[in-house]
């Protein structure tokens, strides 16, 4: 889900060491400055420590950033190793919200800045290489959305999502291609396309696959367009539209090998809509209960796994491994507090350790963020 950050520099000390594999129903009460409990299991092979404490601030929120580590937003920008409870590098974060593309050599920030859409280059240092100002790239149209780029792999290319169009961007020879024209009435014999809401590389870098919203060709009397998603090569052509029957789109998470489309949360049934990166073939998951999915989705980085927020005077947080479909782990989360509770969390979830990492109230000024760690998996 979209979050938002907020700056406040007071931080909650909370050392979980996560080594063990948990299973069925667990509660956890996290006190507003009390460490939580250590957790050690005899099989365990791999540590997972997320230490706040190593964090100046407030922290705010985190993202993925390959191989067991993460960018913790607090004071600064930080590249934290959970292997080995490190930070690696940090610097001035230069947005309130960012994606993060892992490429070769380093990584990709991207996001709404006070220029309009940014995209920072940095190199595993976190020494910034290169930024670019999107909407300088397109002319008269423009990117709105806080999610509206996304890089090939080996960070030479860049799609850009904006009010008018489908654009591809090549970073070496700095020239720009128009993929998807919204202007022309684009589309197939039975689907137009009037927005497109986001976009990423798929199929080795080879295709786009693009979410957003469509329209019935013929027009139907009184239909107020409907969520689609579909892909185009990188060349402009094999242009492929696909209306989900009842379901609303909300947005897209890109993990490595699958992407995600969690519904909007007031059409919620209970149902999650993915994709095979590699494939392009579209399956659906289906929670434990109709309601999961309106309280926030959150798929794992690398794509095995997927989490449900549920809140109701507490979180609980539900684990799904997405290749059988099955619910394998279940964490409540309490607090005296019920402010906490009262915005979706953020969640992280590392497929390599099989340890979630839960923030509540990191985009809530007037508390502490709270901070809960555990383990899943079968």
């Amino acid at each position: 889900m979209k979050k938002t950050f907020c700056n406040v520099t007071v931080l909650l000390l909370i050392l979980a060491l996560c080594a063990c594999k948990e299973s069925g129903t667990s509660v956890t009460s996290l006190p507003a400055f009390d460490s939580l409990p250590e957790q050690n299991s005899p099989q365990a092979t791999t540590n997972c420590i997320f230490d706040p404490d190593l964090f100046d601030g407030k922290i705010q929120n985190c993202a993925y950033a390959g191989e067991g580590k993460l960018f913790v937003v607090a004071d600064k920008l930080y590249l934290y190793d959970t292997a080995t409870a490190a930070i690696l590098a940090s610097t001035e974060s230069p947005l309130r919200y960012f994606d993060v593309q892992i490429i070769d050599g380093g990584y990709i920030l991207s996001g709404m800045g006070d220029d309009g859409m940014m995209a920072y280059f940095y190199d595993h240092s976190l020494s910034l290489n290169r930024e670019i100002e999107i909407n300088e790239l397109l002319g008269e149209d423009f990117v709105i959305s806080e999610t509206g780029v996304a890089s090939s792999a080996d960070g030479k290319k860049l799609v850009i999502t904006a009010m008018g169009g489908l654009y591809l961007y090549d970073l070496e020879s700095e020239s720009l291609t128009t993929l998807l024209d919204l202007t022309q009435n684009l589309g197939t014999s039975t689907i137009g396309i009037s927005m497109v809401n986001g976009a990423v590389f798929a199929q080795d870098n080879s295709q786009i696959i693009f979410y957003g919203r469509g329209n019935s060709i013929p027009a139907v009397d009184g239909e107020k367009g409907f969520s689609i998603y579909g892909s185009v090569a990188v060349d402009g052509s094999n242009l492929k539209i696909t209306k989900p029957s009842a379901y609303d789109i909300e947005e897209m998470q890109s993990s490595a090998s699958r992407l995600f489309f969690p519904q909007i949360f007031t059409q919620a049934d209970g149902s999650l809509l993915w994709m095979d990166r590699t494939t392009g073939g579209a399956h659906t998951l289906s929670y434990t209960e109709n309601r999961e999915g309106r309280d926030g989705v959150y798929s794992s980085e690398q794509g095995k796994y997927v989490a449900t927020a549920v809140l109701d005077g507490n979180l609980t947080v539900r684990v799904y491994d997405v290749d059988s479909g099955k619910q394998i782990a279940t964490k409540v989360i309490e607090n005296s507090n019920t402010t906490y509770f009262n915005r979706i969390p953020s969640i992280y979830l590392l497929d390599e350790t099989e340890t979630a990492v839960v923030l509540l109230g990191g985009s809530i000024s007037e508390v502490d963020t709270l901070v809960s760690t555990f383990t899943f998996g079968e």
